[in-house]
């Protein structure tokens, strides 16, 4: 295995990773959006449990996107400070 060959596997280790750390944490927004929306559960979601459910989602996207934001904006100032570490392992 050349150096290409290598890094060709790391990247598609890394997209591997991200899409199951993405599975995982639609999972739990959905068991927890569950639990607290849906109060009745049945055949069906009335109205209320649609609104709340969907609400539930969109807060937690956004919480999601808010921190992943200031993680990469911390990751970038370190290693322009020359920290280079990323802190993920």
């Amino acid at each position: 295995m050349d150096d290409k060959d290598i890094h060709e596997a790391k990247l598609q280790v890394q997209g591997q990773l991200a899409a199951q750390y993405i599975q995982e944490v639609m999972q739990k927004i959905t068991d927890k959006c569950f639990e607290r929306c849906v109060t009745r559960p049945g055949a069906k979601l009335d109205d209320s449990e649609k609104l709340c459910t969907a609400k539930c989602m969109d807060r937690y996207l956004d919480s999601m996107t808010l921190v992943s934001q200031a993680w990469a904006a911390r990751a970038k100032a370190q290693a322009a400070a020359g920290g280079g570490s990323s802190g993920l392992m």
